[in-house]
């Protein structure tokens, strides 16, 4: 690993980052909150400590090898969510400086779970840098870093090889840098729409911007204690559902959509069983809720809105389904594991290695009936390598063996086996809410520092989709 590259990226990364503070502390200067201050001054701090460590190793010129590109994304992470948790450490004197980091790796990784107890006693700037940290990782700060990466005399492949895993990793245009800033210009486009119409809808300005941010990243942050359930609104839901659900879809079918004009770019084989998922899904929940003595167009609403919510990992609340039956529990603990579609801000697995290992499982079960046939598994036309199915099975393994891990740390430290085991869940695909303790109109104040501590890695392993993060403990990335 190239430690100078590593120091001179990781400053410049902290300079960027320090921008994005200005933005909330200049907010609370102007409506004179005493966090505006703290946000300024982390970022005066944060601009300092970057510059410091970019210009040490200013002159220094090399390419990026995969070792380096891989801890740097993973450190990237790690030192983002530290940066982060200093404005909420500053704004309350009685939280702990666990709980503050909690917060923002919580932010950055788009999970979305809170140890803050309500919402109306934070300060309106520390509720918009919440706010921010969703929308900054949620297509990733590190993508966004490899946009001007050249300013650095560098290339930005193998951070956006480390930052997108996964069996699909379209770059959409040659160029690493171009395909950054056109990510990143639709993810605006889309935040900024998508406030406006917030705003119409009958949000304050306020809120507007903020459930934008935490829309289009699919994090789930809210500005009010109760979430969405506070605005007591069809119409924001409505609108909160198409963009959850677009933001759940590969941003590399929004750009084919975008240039072809055509819906061709919907009969992707993953958007076809992804979009077949969610409308079985909202059909199955709504009859539920239905048979359960509910009205059928309200059942319906929260159906639609509780599938896509959780589908696409973002995690808001607008209904208690602790009252919910099992089933239909276990319906959303299902989709909670899957998440949304590879190349999205979504958690989860990802919808295309459940499809691919549903194609290999069938093909398995084929070969008992006919031992020397040949089965080819195709994916958009293409066959898939054995290379890829490998990769998707070692991944799954890899999921299930940290959520037992996971788990067991939390059942030790007192939580019941359903709130450790769906919180566990809720930490890897990276939504937030869970079920039993931890439901959606609790939080994670009361667990243990070891808990919270757990909980914070599960999530960044979660966000970095396992390899990029536990590669880091093998024998094999140190060696020579």
């Amino acid at each position: 690993m190239d430690l100078r590259i590593t120091i001179k990226l990781l400053g410049g990364l902290l300079s960027l980052l320090s921008l994005f503070l200005v933005i909330p502390g200049a907010y609370g200067m102007l409506i004179g909150e005493i966090a505006g201050k703290h946000l300024i001054l982390s970022a005066v701090g944060c601009s300092l400590l970057g510059a410091l460590a970019y210009f040490s190793q200013k002159s220094y010129r090399a390419e990026l090898n995969n070792r380096t590109g891989i801890a740097l994304v993973s450190l990237a992470w790690f030192g983002t969510a530290i940066v982060g948790a200093i404005p909420f450490y500053l704004s309350d004197p009685a939280i702990h400086f666990l709980d503050a980091l909690f917060e923002s790796t919580s932010g950055f990784t788009g999970t979305g779970a809170s140890i803050l107890t309500d919402l109306d006693a934070v300060p309106r700037s520390i509720l918009l840098w919440r706010s921010m940290t969703q929308w900054i990782g949620g297509m990733g700060i590190v993508l966004f870093f490899i946009a001007i990466l050249p300013i650095f005399g560098l290339g930005g492949v193998q951070l956006f090889r480390a930052e997108t895993p996964g069996p699909s990793k379209d770059k959409i245009t040659p160029r690493v840098r171009d395909t950054a800033k056109m990510l990143w210009g639709l993810y605006l486009g889309l935040t900024l729409i998508l406030a406006c119409l917030l705003y119409f809808a009958g949000m304050s300005f306020f809120d507007a911007i903020n459930h934008a941010m935490t829309t289009t990243s699919t994090g789930g942050f809210s500005t009010q204690s109760t979430g969405i359930a506070f605005f007591n609104s069809p119409l924001i839901e409505d609108i909160l559902i198409v963009f959850m659900l677009l933001c759940s879809i590969s941003f590399s079918l929004h750009f084919r959509l975008l240039l072809s004009g055509s819906l061709s770019a919907l009969f992707s084989t993953e958007a076809k069983w992804y979009l077949a998922i969610i409308a079985l899904a909202v059909t199955l929940l709504t009859l539920g809720l239905w048979s359960s003595g509910g009205a059928l167009v309200e059942s319906f609403r929260q159906a639609a809105f509780t599938v896509v919510c959780t589908a696409s990992s973002t995690g808001f609340t607008n209904i208690n389904y602790e009252h919910w039956s099992a089933g239909l529990q276990f319906l959303l603990i299902l989709l909670m594991i899957m998440g949304g579609m590879s190349g999205s801000t979504s958690g989860g697995l990802k919808c295309i290695r459940i499809v691919t290992a549903i194609k290999q499982l069938s093909k398995e079960l084929k070969r008992v009936v006919h031992p020397r046939a040949l089965y080819a598994i195709k994916i958009n036309d293409h066959t898939v390598s054995n290379d890829v199915i490998n990769a998707i099975w070692g991944f799954i393994f890899l999921y299930i063996t940290v959520l037992i891990a996971l788990s067991s740390i939390l059942s030790f430290q007192g939580l019941d086996l359903i709130s450790a085991t769906t919180a566990s869940i809720s930490a890897l695909s990276n939504i937030g809410p869970a079920l039993g303790e931890l439901g959606p109109y609790d939080n994670y104040a009361a667990l243990p520092l070891i808990s919270k501590s757990a909980f914070i890695g599960g999530m960044l392993v979660g966000r970095l989709e396992f390899y990029t993060i536990i590669v880091l403990f093998t024998f094999e990335f140190w060696r020579k």
